[in-house]
C-alpha cells in the first residue's frame, strides 16, 4: 500500500483501534458501550425534531429544524463508525464522516447567528399581558354593547308577538307608534293610525273621564300609572269593550305615554256563561256529592258532570245526551229504570232505583240513581236532576257477608282438627250435638252413630271403659272449673297412638251455668316425634358450636365471671372454664381498657334483647402474650325484675387484622402526604406551562388563523393545561381533607354559589352558562371554604358536560325537611346514562367518555366533602332531562 495516496486513505489495514486499549475489556467496552448509547440518543433526537415538524407544520418548515437534524445524524453516525473502528482500521471513513459533521456543524452555527434578532424579537411575558389586557378590554365593550342591541332586539320582538294591544303616545295623546295586535284589533294597516289624536279613537266608560283628566292626572307627580274602562270605536263593527292602562315614563329624555289595552269581550260573554253555569252547578250539588246530573225533561238536554260521565266510562263525550247515560244501563235493568222514573213522575216521591250498568273499565257494576224533580202547575215534570253513585262496594260487602257464612260452615266441616258441641245434662252426663267430619275421620266413626248419642251410651262400642273415664272426667273437670281447659291426651286407634292437644271451652247461660261445651283437637302426634328429634338436634346443635369458628361464651352478669364457653374458646385464650374460675378475670383484660370494658358492660345491660354489642379489645393469652379480639355481645336472660343475668357473647382473634389495619393506616398517612407534595409540586410547573402555552398562542396568532389544525391543537393544549391544573388542585384538597378541621358557619346558600361562582367566571362566561339559585335566602350550617367546592366541582362537571351549540344553566334550590335540609342541584345537559350511575361518585370514573375535559377527582371529591358535613350526595331521575342530584345535611338545633 502506497502511503499518502487515495487508496491509503480508504485501506482498512491500519491497526484497529483496539490496539490503544491492548484489549483490555474494561476500557474497550467502557468505550464501545458509551459511543454506542450516545449514538442511540444522538438517533432518537432527529425523531422527536421529525414528530414535532410534522405536528407543527407552520413552523416545522423551517431550515434550522433540518440542519439540527442533520447535524445531531451525523454526529450519531460518527460514533457508530467510531466503534467500527475498534476492531477495524478504517481510518478513512472515519474522517470523511467527521467532515460531514464538521460541515453541518458550521453551517448549523451560522444560521443560528443569523436568528438571533428573529429570537430577540419575540415579546416577554409583560408585554404579552399587557396586549392581552387591552384586548381583554375591548373585548368585553364589545360584548356590552352587543348585549344592548340584542336586549333592543328582543324587546321590540316581544312588543311585536305579545298577544296585546300596545300603543305609545306623546305629550298631547296622539299616537306614535303601536304593535301589530292593536293594528289587528282595530283592523287597520301598519302605521295607519299614527299622528292620530287618541280621544278620535276611545269613547270612555265613565262620562266624566276625558283625555284632558287622565293628563292632568298623570301630570301629578305621585300618579304615575292609571286604569280606566273604554271603548275602541271599529269601522263597521260593533265597538270593543277594553281595559285602558296608562303608563307615564322618560324615554332617551322625552316624556312619554304608554297605553296597554285588554279587550274584555271574551270575559263579559264568560261572566254571563259562568253565572248560568253557577246555577246550574248549585241544584247539582245540592242534590248530592256523588255523579251530578241534570236533565231537561220538555227539550231533552241533559247536563252530566265530569264525575258521572267517567263514572260510566264515557268521559271522552264533550255533549252527552239521555242515551249516553241510558245505554250504559245493563239490558236487564233498563225496564227497571224506566218504570222507576214513571213511577217518579207520578208519585212525586223522591226518585230511586238500583240497577248494574257499565262503569269506567266497561265492566257491569252496581248503581244507585237518586233525584227529584221540578214540575209546573199542571203536574208534568220540567226539570229533573239528581245524583249517581257508585254501589258496587256495598253489593261487594253483602256477598263477603253471605260467602264468610259459607266459610264458618267449611271451615267447620272442613277444618284439619276435630270440633264437637256437648249439651250438658241435668244427671251430669253429656249429649254430642254436633261431631265435624274432621273428629268423626280421627275417631274412626260416623256421625250418626255418636250425633244426639250420650256418652254413656257409648261406652263399650266405641271406646273402652278406661278412655271413656278419663274423657268423662275431663268434661266435668271444665265443667266446675267454668273456663277453657287445655290438656294432652294420647288415644290409642288401630295399634297406633295418637297425641292430640285438647281445648274445651264452657258456654254459660245468664245464670252463670255451664250449658254446652265445645271442644277442639288438634293432632300433635307430629310434634311429639319432632320434640324427639329437637332433643337429637340440641345435641348436634352442642358438637356444632364447640367446633365453631369463633369463640363463645356465657357470661353471668352477677357473679361476674363464665359459666360456660366453647371449645374453640379455649382453642384462641389457651383457658378451659376451671381455670378461668381459678384466676382473677378481670385481671386478664389490658389494664388500659379496663374503663372501656366498664362502658361496655353498662351498655348491655342497658340494650334491648337481641341487640348486638361490638367490642374490640385485648385479653391476655395463656402463655402471656396479648390477643386482639373483636366480640359482639347481647342479653339472652332476664330476671322477674327485668334485669340482666345473662350475657351470650361470641368472638374472633383479630390480632393480624389489627397489625394489618395499623400498617394500612400508616400508609393511607404515607400516601396523602405525597399527594400533597405531588399536587404542591406539579401545580408550579403547570402554571409556567400555561404562561408559556398562551404567550406562545398569541404569538404565532397569525400562523394558528392560516392553519385550523395547528389552532385546533393549540386550544387542545391549552384546555389539557388547564385540566392538569384543576387536576393538581383537585388532588391537593383530596389530601388535605382527613386533616382539614371541619369549622361550621352560618352562611346563605346565595353567599356559597356566588363565591363558587367567582372561582369559575372564566369558564362561566366562555360557556355564558346561567347559575340560578331559587332560595337565596336559604341559611346552612356548613364550613365554608370546604361546601364552595361542592358548588365549584358540580357546576364545573355541568358546564364540560353540556352538549355543544347549546347554553347550560344550572338550577339550585333548597326545602326544610324536619331537621335536615334538603339542596336540589339540576342542569339541562343530556344527564348521566342508567349504567354509568352507580359509579359516578367513585375515583377516576369519567362521565362521558372521551369528550368529557373535566378532573377526574370531581364527583368523588364532592361526596367526600359532603360526607364531612354528616350529609349524603345521590343522583335521581328527573323527568325534565339533566342531571339531578339531591344533597341531604343535617342541621344542628
Amino acid at each position: 500500500m502506497e502511503t499518502n495516496s487515495f487508496e491509503s486513505f480508504f485501506h482498512d489495514a491500519y491497526m484497529p483501534h483496539g490496539h490503544c486499549y491492548l484489549w483490555q475489556p474494561h476500557l474497550l467496552w467502557g468505550n464501545v458501550i458509551s459511543d454506542l448509547l450516545i449514538a442511540t440518543a444522538y438517533f432518537s433526537i432527529p425523531i422527536a425534531i421529525m414528530i414535532f415538524a410534522k405536528k407543527r407544520p407552520d413552523v416545522g418548515g423551517h431550515w434550522l429544524f433540518v440542519l439540527f437534524s442533520s447535524f445531531i445524524l451525523l454526529c450519531g453516525l460518527t460514533h457508530l463508525i467510531g466503534i467500527y473502528t475498534v476492531w477495524q482500521g478504517a481510518y478513512g471513513m472515519h474522517a470523511i464522516a467527521k467532515m460531514a459533521t464538521a460541515l453541518v456543524s458550521i453551517t448549523t452555527a451560522v444560521y443560528m447567528f443569523r436568528l438571533i434578532p428573529s429570537a430577540i424579537a419575540i415579546p416577554t411575558p409583560n408585554q404579552f399581558q399587557g396586549v392581552s389586557r387591552k384586548l381583554d378590554k375591548v373585548t368585553q365593550e364589545k360584548y356590552q354593547l352587543d348585549s344592548k342591541l340584542a336586549e333592543h332586539e328582543l324587546t321590540h320582538f316581544i312588543l311585536n308577538t305579545l298577544p296585546a294591544s300596545i300603543v305609545v303616545l306623546d305629550d298631547t295623546f296622539r299616537i306614535t307608534q303601536c304593535n301589530p295586535h292593536f293594528l289587528k284589533t282595530l283592523g287597520l294597516k301598519d302605521n295607519q293610525p299614527n299622528g292620530q289624536s287618541l280621544s278620535e279613537l276611545i269613547e270612555f266608560s265613565d262620562p266624566f273621564t276625558t283625555i284632558d283628566t287622565l293628563t292632568h292626572k298623570l301630570n301629578n307627580a305621585d300618579t304615575a300609572e292609571l286604569a280606566t274602562l273604554c271603548h275602541i270605536k271599529v269601522e263597521n263593527k260593533p265597538a270593543i269593550p277594553m281595559e285602558m292602562k296608562l303608563v307615564k315614563a322618560q324615554f332617551e329624555r322625552q316624556s312619554v305615554v304608554l297605553a296597554l289595552f285588554n279587550n274584555l269581550s271574551t270575559l263579559k260573554n264568560t261572566e254571563r256563561a259562568l253565572k248560568e253555569s253557577d246555577k246550574k252547578m248549585r241544584r247539582a250539588v245540592n242534590a248530592t256529592a256523588d255523579g251530578i246530573w241534570e236533565w231537561n225533561v220538555v227539550t231533552g238536554e241533559v247536563s252530566y258532570s265530569p264525575r258521572l260521565m267517567a263514572m260510566i266510562g264515557k268521559a271522552d263525550i264533550e255533549h252527552p245526551s239521555y242515551e249516553d247515560w241510558f245505554e250504559h244501563i245493563h239490558p236487564e235493568y233498563r225496564v227497571r229504570v224506566e218504570q222507576a222514573i214513571e213511577q217518579h213522575f207520578q208519585s212525586k216521591e223522591q226518585y230511586q232505583v238500583e240497577y248494574q250498568g257499565r262503569n269506567e273499565h266497561g265492566e257491569y257494576s252496581w248503581f244507585l240513581a237518586v233525584g227529584n224533580s221540578q214540575f209546573d202547575e199542571q203536574g208534568k215534570p220540567l226539570l229533573m236532576s239528581g245524583a249517581l253513585r257508585n254501589i258496587e262496594s256495598s253489593k261487594i260487602l253483602e256477598r263477603q257477608i253471605s260467602e264468610k257464612t259459607n266459610i264458618l260452615n267449611a271451615i267447620y266441616n272442613g277444618a284439619s282438627q276435630a270440633i264437637w258441641l256437648l249439651q250438658i245434662e241435668s244427671d251430669g252426663d253429656f249429649t254430642f250435638l254436633e261431631f265435624n267430619p274432621t273428629a268423626c275421620q280421627r275417631a274412626s266413626i260416623k256421625l250418626e252413630d255418636i250425633q244426639f248419642k250420650r256418652l254413656s251410651e257409648l261406652r263399650g262400642k266405641m271406646f273402652d271403659d278406661q278412655i271413656l273415664d278419663h274423657i268423662q272426667d275431663n268434661y266435668q273437670t271444665c265443667c266446675e272449673l267454668k273456663k277453657p281447659l287445655e290438656y294432652i291426651e294420647m288415644l290409642p286407634t288401630h295399634d297406633q297412638e295418637l297425641w292430640y292437644q285438647t281445648t274445651l271451652y264452657p258456654l254459660l247461660n245468664s245464670e252463670g251455668k255451664v250449658t254446652k261445651l265445645v271442644g277442639t283437637a288438634i293432632d300433635i302426634t307430629a310434634r311429639k316425634y319432632a320434640e324427639t328429634e329437637l332433643r337429637d338436634s340440641q345435641q348436634f346443635l352442642q358438637r356444632i358450636i364447640d367446633s365453631a369458628v369463633c369463640g363463645l361464651y356465657l357470661y353471668d352478669l352477677k357473679q361476674q365471671a363464665n359459666v360456660k364457653i366453647n371449645r374453640r374458646y379455649t382453642h384462641l385464650l389457651g383457658y378451659t372454664l376451671q381455670e378461668l374460675e381459678n384466676c382473677q378475670f378481670m385481671n386478664l383484660f389490658h389494664p388500659q381498657e379496663h374503663a372501656l370494658l366498664d362502658a361496655h358492660m353498662k351498655e348491655v345491660s342497658a340494650s334491648q334483647n337481641g341487640d348486638l354489642i361490638p367490642l374490640t379489645y385485648r385479653f391476655k393469652h395463656k402463655q402471656g402474650h396479648w390477643v386482639w379480639c373483636y366480640s359482639l355481645d347481647t342479653i339472652v336472660s332476664r330476671d322477674e325484675q327485668g334485669e340482666p343475668e345473662l350475657m351470650l357473647g361470641t368472638f374472633v382473634d383479630i390480632t393480624e387484622q389489627t397489625n394489618l389495619q395499623s400498617d394500612l393506616q400508616e400508609s393511607a398517612a404515607n400516601l396523602t402526604h405525597c399527594a400533597s407534595i405531588v399536587s404542591r409540586d406539579l401545580q408550579a410547573p403547570l402554571s409556567k406551562v400555561s404562561t408559556l402555552c398562551d404567550s406562545l398562542s398569541h404569538s404565532l396568532a397569525t400562523a394558528l388563523k392560516e392553519n385550523d389544525q395547528a389552532a385546533s391543537e393549540m386550544d387542545q393544549l391549552l384546555g389539557e393545561t388547564e385540566r392538569m391544573c384543576a387536576m393538581a388542585q383537585d388532588l391537593l384538597i383530596l389530601s388535605r381533607l382527613h386533616t382539614h378541621p371541619l369549622t361550621l358557619n352560618r352562611v346563605s346558600l346565595n353567599s356559597l354559589i356566588s363565591q363558587a361562582c367567582d372561582q369559575l367566571s372564566r369558564t362561566i362566561a366562555k360557556s355564558q352558562a346561567q347559575i340560578i339559585c331559587d332560595t337565596p335566602d336559604c341559611e346552612l350550617q356548613v364550613d365554608n371554604a370546604l361546601f364552595i367546592q361542592v358548588w365549584q366541582k358540580l357546576i364545573a362537571t355541568s358546564i364540560q358536560c353540556c352538549e355543544v351549540n347549546h347554553t347550560p344553566c344550572v338550577r339550585i334550590s333548597a326545602e326544610h325537611e324536619g331537621e335536615a335540609v334538603m339542596l336540589r342541584y339540576q342542569d339541562n345537559g343530556s344527564g348521566i346514562p342508567q349504567q354509568l350511575r352507580q359509579h359516578i361518585f367513585a375515583p377516576g370514573h369519567n362521565l362521558n367518555g372521551d369528550s368529557y375535559e373535566g378532573s377526574w377527582i370531581g364527583l368523588s371529591l364532592c361526596k367526600k366533602l359532603v360526607d364531612m358535613h354528616d350529609g349524603q350526595i345521590t343522583y335521581t331521575d328527573n323527568t325534565q332531562g339533566g342531571a339531578h342530584f339531591l344533597i341531604a345535611l343535617k342541621q344542628p338545633g
